[in-house]
């Protein structure tokens, strides 16, 4: 058994380890707080010696493990020395000392202690919660809750430690995830300015951040709506999950997450509604006047369909119409399937189940089509998007016209043309606009002098006009010049004889109207 030894040991020869930060508050030992401890001090001494190791680094020194304020004191009220206890010991040993002392001091901060326990659990990963409260005779309830205080948000540490908050404020407020002790914090700040009783912000998180599990529209035990969070029935922020965290919240499906929340419901409600659309037409989609979110509009608007309004297309008690099954995609019951009364004045269903059955068919069948239609659409608007962040689209790009890419050039000409003068084009050029696949493959293989027939009609067809002096107006004339044949001299000698005599007339008309005024 190790004999320690006690002595006193001159105050500058003893350095503070950087491990004592964790269990004091900067506060805890400033020159004020430590005032009245070293009017003691300096009066009675040290009562209680303070334990040291010879420091692993610097020779003739120690290194402080456990009576930080003591010594701090003994330095404010100028004394030379320090009785101390001198342990050798390994990082590990002192550090594992520290925390014993410093955990069950009475005084030491929640925080604090978290921290402390935390460490602990860090260092050494074999050592459970449970083996935790034993060694320092704490109920393992006491241990969970203290750890948890870590996720508490920066602001709400500092709520705690400037006594805006008690401990049965910060325990509720760790339990939540950042999001959510941010939206509260921010709540209290703005409508009642403190943290009230620790009933009141129960009920608050109850209202705006816990939801009832029992009554989501998904499966509890479904991991793949949030995989990373996993299956409800496993969340230790479900209530039940954790008792130990959440001692006194009595439902045990309680959920202390409401992004996870949210989102799981979302990502339920998008796979139902695509679900029903492709395969079960009979059942009608319902909103409650509340706006579906966005990727469930998408899904109605994809497949051209209408959700049912409350009230306006059908009740939720008999009142004579015709009895249907809905899913609620919008409003507080979003996700949840319901049996529905269509208003009397609506479109009656077949009642032959026959008839039923084949209309349900036929819109299956359509849905299939259109699924297949909107899959070439997903994929082509991936394609844009690929194609717009392309090196091609940057100046510079080095590769010369591509033979698809002239292709495009010719359907550009192709598609400025008229609709009349398609029609000339298709026979005149054996152009078949109406399937892709063939049109791609005739303008592949157009001729030359197909090409020029087809640009030199589009040209006139679409850039002809009163513009001679535009861009398309220059360019036009200067083929024409090209030509050669085409006698531009002779036009515009006849133009410029036209406009003398037109002058001729003006300036006659002018001389008329002073010699009228005189």
């Amino acid at each position: 058994m190790e004999t320690l030894r006690t002595t006193f040991i001159g105050l500058g020869q003893i350095e503070v380890s950087t491990t004592n930060k964790i269990f004091r508050r900067p506060q805890e030992i400033t020159d004020e707080a430590l005032s009245e401890l070293a009017l003691s001090i300096r009066e009675h001494g040290v009562m209680q010696a303070i334990m040291v190791r010879p420091h692993p680094q610097l020779e003739g020194k120690y290194e402080l493990i456990f009576g930080e304020r003591r010594f701090r004191a003994s330095v404010l009220a100028g004394m030379m020395e320090i009785p101390a206890t001198i342990k050798e010991a390994s990082d590990d040993t002192a550090f594992e000392i520290q925390l014993t002392e410093n955990l069950q001091r009475e005084d030491v901060h929640p925080l604090n202690e978290a921290m402390g326990y935390k460490v602990i659990l860090e260092k050494n990963e074999t050592i459970t919660k449970a083996e935790l409260a034993t060694r320092f005779g704490k109920s393992e309830t006491y241990i969970t809750q203290r750890i948890k205080l870590n996720d508490l948000i920066r602001e709400s540490k500092k709520d705690f430690l400037e006594n805006r908050m008690l401990l049965g404020h910060a325990i509720q407020m760790a339990r939540l995830t950042s999001q959510d002790q941010r939206e509260v914090r921010q709540h209290i700040i703005q409508r009642r300015g403190s943290y009230g009783t620790t009933t009141e912000l129960q009920e608050l998180i109850e209202r705006m951040v816990t939801n009832n599990l029992s009554s989501a529209p998904f499966d509890k035990q479904d991991e793949s709506l949030h995989r990373k969070a996993g299956a409800c029935t496993n969340c230790l922020k479900r209530s039940g999950a954790s008792p130990m965290l959440f001692p006194e919240v009595k439902d045990k499906e309680k959920c202390f997450d409401s992004g996870c929340f949210l989102m799981k419901c979302n990502r339920f409600l998008i796979r139902r509604t695509k679900e029903i659309v492709e395969t079960q037409p009979e059942v009608m989609l319902l909103t409650d006047h509340s706006e579906p979110i966005e990727e469930v509009t998408s899904i109605l608007k994809d497949h051209n369909l209408k959700s049912l309004t409350e009230y306006t297309d059908f009740l939720q008690h008999n009142s004579g119409g015709e009895k249907v099954k809905g899913l609620w995609i919008a409003g507080t019951k979003a996700g949840h399937t319901a049996t529905v009364f269509l208003k009397k004045d609506s479109k009656p269903l077949p009642q032959n189940e026959k008839e039923r059955t084949q209309l349900q068919i036929e819109k299956i069948k359509q849905r299939i089509d259109r699924g297949k239609e909107l899959d070439k659409e997903k994929v082509y608007a991936k394609i844009l998007e690929a194609l717009e962040k392309h090196p091609s689209q940057k100046k510079g790009f080095n590769k010369k016209l591509m033979p698809s890419e002239e292709i495009m050039l010719w359907y550009i000409v192709l598609d400025k043309a008229s609709y009349q003068l398609t029609n000339t084009l298709r026979k005149n050029c054996g152009l078949n606009k109406e399937d892709p696949e063939k049109l791609y493959q005739q303008l592949s293989k157009m001729k030359p002098e197909d090409k020029a027939f087809l640009l030199r009609k589009v040209m006139l067809d679409q850039y002809g006009g009163n513009l001679p002096e535009s861009n398309k107006g220059y360019i036009i004339h200067k083929i024409a010049a090209d030509y050669k044949d085409i006698e531009i001299t002779t036009y515009e000698k006849e133009q410029i004889e036209i406009q003398k005599l037109r002058e001729e007339r003006a300036k006659e008309r002018i001389k008329q109207l002073h010699h009228h005024k005189e």
